[in-house]
């Protein structure tokens, strides 16, 4: 174990990515003591001696980094170990400055030496932070200079042109540095998002390949099935008895049903991979109800649920739209309103204008409703919603893939629901004429 992993916290070695931010900081707090220490011995050198008083301060400022260092291993929390050590590091500065000249003193360039260290090793946080904390006390000195409240005697005159120079460098330098390590850390997660992005297109791709193969691959055997059951049945030869006929029927029942389910799944795969083409024209409002009402009715009287289309005269309003689309997203949106309902409910069809630009067409049924921890997954593929709990069949994905379609078009989809009541599930498609009406 070298000296930067042992002020890491023990509970976080385990951990790469925490362990490498630990390690970084300890080096950049380490550097700062480092620095200090060789710039003691400079200034020691350069003036023969120094007062006790700047004695004091440079151990101070030697010994704070490292307590900082110390402080974040005990307590892991890297946060108050940082906070502790900006301030002891502002109040040295602070308090040497005042004793050494002021705002052309030489621990201003010392102080702003040791923040660059801090960008050595990518902490961008720590660098503007204490950059921001040493405008004060830079604002508090020169003032004071400039009013005669510090010694300015104390550094020679031929050396304080210098030390201010070097003063508003250091600082220009700092806001160059902080500028460039904030640029390096933005470019380095923008790599990072688009990282992840490639991956998780791949992996789009791959479960969207893997859904059309695994769909194409089910179609075959399926149709099989079907098709010798239907001969089966329909042989009169055979003569067969009532629970053959009654096992067969059950074949064909659960084999159409299968075969929905591939069929949809291969649909949803062809919409996420954008292969859905859109043939956008314009359609007449009771072209697109009527007949989807018309393949619902039997559905729908199997349960005794009535069905009402109050749109009126719909045949005024002319959609643009994808005519085959459309009538898959609405007959989505009734199969869902019969499959949720009631025996004996109803389902009420409505047609009005939205704002100046679209066409909502309404379905409202008197069903269950939708609890309310399960709306977040209204649109979200395979969520049930609860509806296993309740036998009925699907692989949740109606709604799913009547969203994807309705935005394709350029429309919306919505929903209204009060448990126990029932649902309205709307969807708006751009009216075809400036006036949304025709002759």
């Amino acid at each position: 174990m070298d000296i930067f992993t042992w002020f890491v916290p023990p509970n976080v070695l385990d951990d790469p990515r925490k362990c490498t931010r630990h390690r970084g900081i300890a080096k950049s707090l380490l550097a700062i003591s480092l620095v200090t220490t060789l710039m003691f011995f400079g200034d020691l050198f350069i003036r023969g001696r120094l007062p006790y008083t700047e004695y004091a301060l440079f151990a101070v400022a030697i010994a704070t980094p490292t307590m900082g260092a110390l402080l974040i291993r005990m307590t892991g929390d890297i946060t108050l170990g940082l906070v502790m050590t900006n301030i002891g590091g502002i109040l040295i500065v602070a308090v040497w400055a005042f004793l050494t000249g002021g705002i052309v003193s030489f621990a201003l360039p010392v102080f702003l030496a040791n923040i660059s260290l801090l960008s050595t090793f990518g902490n961008a946080a720590i660098l503007l932070h204490m950059g921001i904390v040493l405008m004060a006390p830079l604002v508090f000195l020169y003032l004071a200079t400039a009013i005669g409240w510090l010694p300015v005697s104390l550094i020679p005159d031929s050396a304080q042109p210098a030390l201010m120079l070097t003063t508003m460098l250091g600082s220009v330098g700092l806001v160059v540095l902080a500028g460039v390590v904030v640029a390096r850390d933005r470019a380095a997660a923008k790599a990072h998002l688009r990282a992840a992005q490639h991956a998780a297109e791949q992996s789009s791709r791959a479960k969207t390949v893997f859904l059309t193969s695994m769909s194409h691959e089910f179609r075959t055997p399926l149709n099989a099935i079907m098709g010798f059951s239907e001969l089966l049945r329909s042989d009169e030869e055979k003569q067969l008895n009532k629970d053959q006929l009654g096992s067969i029927d059950h074949i064909l029942t659960a084999g159409k049903y299968l075969l929905g389910l591939v069929t949809q799944v291969l649909e949803m795969s062809r919409i996420e991979a954008g292969e859905v083409k859109v043939d956008m024209a314009p359609v007449r409002a009771d072209r697109i109800i009527a007949p989807c009402l018309s393949i619902i009715e039997l559905e729908a009287k199997n349960r005794s649920i009535t069905l009402d289309n109050d749109c009126g005269d719909c045949a005024k309003w002319v959609v643009w739209a994808d005519h085959a689309l459309v009538q898959q997203v609405m007959l989505n949106l009734l199969s869902n309103a019969v499959k949720f309902n009631r025996d004996g409910g109803r389902i009420t069809v409505t047609c009005r204008q939205a704002g100046n630009d679209y066409l909502r067409i309404a379905i409202t049924d008197t069903g269950f409703g939708i609890a309310s921890d399960k709306r977040a997954e209204l649109f979200v593929p395979f969520a049930r919603l609860g509806a296993e709990a309740l036998t009925i069949q699907g692989a949740g994905l109606g709604l799913a893939m009547a969203k994807r379609l309705t935005e394709r078009m350029r429309g919306h989809i919505g929903y209204e629901s009060t448990e126990g009541i029932g649902s309205t599930f709307w969807i708006e498609l751009p009216l075809a004429e400036s006036h949304a009406t025709v002759a």
